[in-house]
């Protein structure tokens, strides 16, 4: 008889900076993928594509001895503790685990929170506060006690997914804390930024704007609400899980300006439309280097800071 070995996982305040995640396959110089505690550093959650890598589920024998279950050979067999074994989750069928989805009621609960996140406090001093409210409304962004800005991710069946705080400094500029309070391995799945506007009527005829950060999408709907703003969470947020929605709509695609972004954003380019995607690229680098744009100011900049400039 087997018993399984219950591992509550708990993040590592402490990130390994040197370490190439296991999802992204990238260096997480950003620290985006976060360790668990008491694990090996290859186990964690990638906040850049929203991939969790967990590390194999124990069970004991009567004899107290280890054993992982191998899917292939249907059994359980001896665990081998030099072995490097990793399950990467991205969807919750692959281990059992029934997608789940946040009770609406939760977003009000932080939709009035006083006072605002920095954020919203910035949106308003460098754009028009009617704009911003409206965004506000429409992304139904909320305030924690502790001064984070609330992104829900609600998808186009008005469901609410997951969602994710981000801590800004007074000048809009994030700062590298956030969390995710809903998890992947819980069953809360994540899906584009802004989804839910894909089941307006006004933008079923509308091109459809992918940007890589929340922030942007809201700027872009502040000046530009003609189009629907949606963001993927980092460069490597493109997963198919996350873009079918996409299919039957226009699509343009914004990456930041850096060389890396817009490298993977052109590979992602070719997967999408090959399932079925009707998208396009916007390369503000113009195909310049890193090193010119970091001699020009603009290097790793997004459509947010574009946008602002020509507001000034």
């Amino acid at each position: 008889m087997f018993t399984k070995i219950e591992n509550k996982l708990k993040f590592n305040n402490k990130r390994n900076y040197k370490i190439i995640t296991p999802c992204c396959h990238k260096r997480n110089t950003d620290g985006k993928f976060v360790n668990y505690l008491d694990n090996q550093d290859h186990y964690g959650f990638c906040h850049s594509c929203g991939v969790a890598t967990l590390p194999p589920i124990i069970f004991l024998n009567d004899n107290g001895e280890e054993f992982e279950w191998n899917s292939a050979e249907n059994k359980f067999v001896r665990k081998i503790h030099s072995q490097v074994a990793v399950r990467v989750v991205t969807n919750c069928q692959e281990i059992a685990i029934p997608k789940k989805y946040i009770p609406e009621s939760e977003i009000w609960l932080n939709f009035h929170t006083e006072p605002e996140n920095n954020l919203l406090h910035f949106l308003r001093n460098n754009y028009n506060n009617e704009l911003v409210q409206d965004a506000k409304e429409v992304y139904t962004l909320g305030s924690t006690d502790d001064g984070g800005i609330i992104f829900w991710c609600i998808n186009i069946n008005l469901q609410v997914q997951k969602s994710k705080i981000v801590y800004y400094n007074p000048d809009g500029k994030r700062t590298n804390q956030f969390k995710v309070p809903y998890k992947n391995q819980d069953g809360y799945l994540g899906c584009l930024f802004g989804e839910h506007l894909l089941s307006y009527e006004y933008y079923k005829t509308s091109t459809i704007i992918l940007v890589e950060s929340e922030k942007t999408a809201i700027v872009g709907y502040i000046l530009m609400p003609q189009f629907a703003w949606l963001a993927y969470g980092g460069c490597n947020g493109l997963t198919k899980e996350k873009t079918s929605v996409l299919k039957g709509f226009r699509v343009l695609l914004i990456p930041d300006l850096s060389e890396n972004a817009v490298s993977i954003a052109t590979k992602k380019i070719i997967e999408l439309r090959q399932n079925g995607i009707n998208i396009k690229l916007w390369d503000m680098t113009e195909g310049k280097t890193d090193e010119e744009l970091k001699q020009e100011g603009i290097y790793n900049n997004d459509l947010e800071d574009y946008f602002r400039k020509l507001s000034k």
